[in-house]
């Protein structure tokens, strides 16, 4: 078997950020590591055909493991409750 990774971008939306804006999008994908079956998460800026090096991927981003994406989802959820409490005041 050949090496390599296969994605399956599962997520995106337009990057909102003055950087990126009209230019690019965050994509959340699954990524499979074809030599040793091997998933993770992946969190990445992907540039759209708007921006003047064409599209693609950067470097911005976080490849996590299962457990740490577990945790990072935990986090976010506690996070937003918070913030929604915080709203109530």
């Amino acid at each position: 078997m050949k090496g390599g990774f296969h994605h399956d971008m599962i997520w995106r939306v337009p990057c909102s950020t003055k950087k990126w804006k009209g230019q690019a999008e965050n994509v959340m994908s699954v990524v499979t590591n074809l030599t040793n079956k091997a998933v993770h998460i992946d969190i990445r800026v992907r540039r759209t055909v708007e921006h003047h090096k064409g599209e693609g991927y950067t470097r911005e981003g976080v490849r996590l493991n299962l457990e740490d994406a577990s945790l990072l989802a935990k986090a976010i959820q506690h996070a937003l409750r918070e913030l929604e409490e915080g709203e109530d005041d």
